[in-house]
């Protein structure tokens, strides 16, 4: 027993030993590693505030490599056309209604053919609070250029410092994510003490809005051809566009009627626009700006003279300026055959305009867009 004791006691004692030497030889490992090493490992060991610099390199490449691999296939499957006409080679029928957008929406029936207004579906506010400037995003009307425009103006420099681009921007990757970004207006009343009307006529609240048919097609090819996600994806209609607007409309009355809304993916880029931002509680204090295809001409004539009010140096407008002249985003479809072949077939049909109407009545009024011919 006595022999036992000591024994472990020998055991411990060596143990002890080797524990020490282990923590002295890390200890002058560590305290000798080259400088590369370091930054390499920078990630994990320096405070959070000292990182961004140091991720900017690896970012840039996965971001380059992404775009690229989007582009290509994005270029092959809007090159289907022969799928693309194939489904949808369906004759279509004739209106349902016949009369005005507003005898069909506004009469006794109304509310039970087109889609009210002013429901609560999401909002994504961005802000500039040096400039006292806050935007509401919606998808597909310049929602990546203007969270990039709010990114920079949150901070220029570390914006230009970590050498970002407002065309490699995007949701997944965003620079200001978590920075900037509120989920309500009442979020930035009350983190900057926007509390009254005064306070309120001291910051400019700004939303883009986009005619009601150019952002169903922007949207419809966007994310149901150029990169469909899977074969149930938007509504399982695969290239068929009439499919995809009765269906959809068919979603919408369904979810009213349930009185829940759902907030999948297709519904944030379909849905009527004037359910987001809070507009039920804050449309008369919003300046909405017109969408444009090319947001290097009417984008800019019509923010130049916000950022000047808010005081933005000419200098920062400048590189906005630059930045917006320097191309599209990846997901931008203007330019391709298949935005053109399926805006040529939704204009053509009074049939699938009604329905395009009955969805987006209250846009087509709040903010000021022209009915489509014959309605």
């Amino acid at each position: 027993m006595i022999l036992n004791w000591v024994m472990l006691r020998k055991v411990v004692l060596a143990s002890s030993l080797l524990l020490f030497a282990a923590v002295i030889i890390f200890d002058f490992l560590t305290r000798h590693i080259d400088e590369s090493e370091y930054v390499q490992y920078a990630p994990i060991i320096r405070p959070r505030e000292e990182r961004e610099d140091v991720f900017v390199p690896k970012f840039k490449r996965y971001q380059d490599d992404r775009t690229e691999q989007e582009r290509l296939q994005s270029v092959k499957n809007l090159g289907r056309m022969d799928l693309i006409m194939k489904a949808n080679s369906d004759p279509l029928p004739p209106r349902a209604f016949y009369g005005t957008a507003e005898e069909m929406c506004s009469g006794k029936n109304g509310s039970d053919v087109c889609v009210p207004k002013f429901k609560q579906l999401e909002t994504r506010i961005r802000v500039a609070d040096q400039y006292k400037l806050m935007t509401c995003i919606i998808q597909k009307s310049m929602s990546t250029v203007m969270t990039a425009i709010m990114c920079y103006l949150y901070n220029e420099r570390n914006f230009t410092e970590a050498g970002r681009e407002f065309a490699r921007e995007c949701t997944a990757v965003r620079f200001c994510q978590n920075k900037n970004e509120f989920s309500q207006v009442a979020g930035v009343r009350k983190e900057h003490n926007i509390s009254t009307k005064e306070e309120t006529k001291k910051w400019k609240f700004t939303m883009i809005t986009r005619d009601p048919v150019d952002r169903f097609l922007s949207g419809y090819v966007d994310k149901c051809i150029r990169i469909p996600r899977s074969s149930g994806y938007c509504n399982g209609c695969h290239r068929n566009m009439t499919c995809f607007i009765l269906s959809e409309y068919d979603r919408i009355k369904t979810q009213l009627a349930r009185g829940r809304l759902f907030r999948t993916f297709e519904d944030r880029h379909f849905f009527p626009q004037n359910w987001r931002c809070d507009l039920h509680k804050e449309y008369d204090n919003y300046r909405f700006l017109r969408y444009s295809s090319d947001p290097s001409g009417t984008l800019l004539e019509d923010l130049s003279p916000i950022l000047e009010e808010q005081g933005v140096p000419q200098s920062s407008i400048q590189f906005i300026r630059d930045q917006l002249n320097a191309g599209r985003t990846v997901h931008s479809t203007v330019q391709s055959e298949a935005r053109t072949f399926y805006e040529n077939r939704l204009r053509s049909s009074p049939f699938l305009l009604e329905y395009i109407v009955r969805i987006f009545y209250y846009d087509y009024v709040l903010f000021n867009y022209p009915f489509p011919d014959g309605f």
